[in-house]
């Protein structure tokens, strides 16, 4: 039967077969949140890139859509954004009530051009522009992935656009319709930043400003003010974790929300596991932005995956328990100690501001107080928050049968939280 297979996750975005890679054009339109992404329908592995497409009102149960976007004789569909056209800047919309759902995305061809699709059905229909590209190619490169926003201090379109490996940069564009652009400025992410950029605004908790924030693959990102073309950094960092060259990647956060939040999901990069479908997506979560430092909190809807009361443990080294799939709060000590979650060991030391585990070695908080911790369990996957959002790891393991969680070294825990969770496939 479909998606019961016993290596698919059972609470992480999975398409029913093939490969699915990088999130593409999320956004909520009229009721709906569209889960556009990378996707290979004929094979478990990377290949010919298509736009898959999955619809929700929940942001945890998805249903999945026929296939939006197909290669065609110009290139393959390569990684984009959706945007809602309220204004009809574009002229494609026909009836005001339903504005053009805009998409632009990457036609990976000889050369690497920025192309645009438009729905005028909310999604079902998608249709590609007759005027293509909109953005030609700028220098050469395997340019690639754009990211668009609406910028209200000067009444136009940003895109972030990578220039490719080859240069290793990002372009910043500019546009008053949606259809003509120009490059305005050229600028780097450190620590190694590439491809995928993703390019918002968003309010500082601490004072109200709001600020511009670019993000790109691996979780680095940028935060300041977009002034004259040009992106004035104020703020640099890393907001989510990686595991080598798995873990999250690649994300995106969604376009015209109907509140003020920050919403994100990344590909969640993992083994192929099976011979029907691989990869999947990691839980939604939140960012907020706290003096200039972006957050991660898991999105209130994960809720949703609560499937019955929560157990309380307190002093205890070792917590045993029926079931696979489970929601974990703890508290680690201000000095070090080994943890094992379902066979994955990690190492936590809050003093000294790391966490180890077999995929490597990760900064924490410098913190004089311990720490708390929330984690998810799946299937094939841990995804580890810090409580008051300073760090994010999604962690493809291997589960092995031993005890939800143990402390062979430096416990017991003051107290865990066990809440048993449910399948998001129906």
């Amino acid at each position: 039967m479909a998606y019961q297979e016993p290596e698919r996750q059972q609470f992480h975005f999975s398409s029913r077969k093939g490969w699915l890679n990088d999130p593409n054009g999320l956004c909520f339109y009229q009721g709906t949140y569209h889960l556009f992404y990378q996707h290979n329908p004929a094979a478990v592995h990377w290949g010919p890139m298509h736009w898959g497409h999955a619809t929700g009102t929940d942001l945890i149960h998805w249903q999945e859509q026929p296939i939006a976007l197909y290669p065609d004789e110009s290139g393959t569909m390569f990684s984009g954004c959706a945007v809602v056209d309220e204004q009809n800047l574009t002229g494609l919309g026909v009836d005001p009530a339903s504005p053009p759902l805009l998409f632009f995305y990457t036609c990976a061809g000889k050369p690497f051009t920025q192309n645009l699709a438009y729905s005028l059905d909310g999604g079902r229909t998608v249709v590609k522009y007759a005027r293509n590209p909109v953005v030609p190619n700028l220098h050469g490169g395997e340019e690639r992935d754009p990211s668009v926003a609406f910028d209200p201090a000067s009444g136009t379109w940003r895109m972030a656009l990578y220039l490719g490996d080859e240069r290793g940069d990002f372009a910043l564009l500019e546009s008053a319709d949606l259809l003509n652009w120009r490059e305005t400025a050229l600028f780097r992410i450190p620590n190694g930043g590439r491809e995928c950029p993703e390019l918002f605004q968003i309010a500082d908790e601490t004072d109200g400003k709001l600020r511009w924030a670019i993000l790109e693959a691996n979780g680095n990102y940028l935060v300041g003010d977009i002034a004259d073309g040009r992106f004035q950094v104020e703020h640099t960092g890393i907001f989510m974790h990686r595991s080598g060259l798995k873990g999250g990647y690649a994300g995106q956060t969604f376009k015209n929300l109907p509140d003020d939040r920050r919403l994100y999901i990344a590909w969640q990069q993992d083994y192929i596991r099976g011979d029907a479908f691989s990869q999947s997506m990691t839980l939604p979560v939140e960012l907020k932005l706290v003096g200039g430092e972006l957050r991660v909190h898991p999105a209130a809807e994960t809720r949703l995956l609560r499937a019955g009361e929560a157990q309380q443990f307190r002093d205890v080294s070792t917590v045993n328990a029926d079931g696979e799939l489970w929601e974990l709060e703890f508290e680690t000590p201000l000095h070090g100690v080994m943890l094992n979650i379902a066979g994955t060991d990690l190492w936590i030391d809050s003093a000294a501001g790391v966490l180890r585990c077999n995929a490597g070695e990760y900064p924490l908080p410098h913190t004089e107080k311990p720490l708390r911790w929330r984690a998810w369990l799946d299937r094939n996957t841990l995804e580890l928050f810090e409580s008051e959002g300073r760090f994010w790891l999604p962690l493809p393991i291997q589960r092995r049968p031993e005890p939800v969680i143990s402390v062979p070294q430096g416990g017991p825990l003051a107290a865990v939280t066990l809440r048993p969770l449910q399948t998001i496939w129906r």
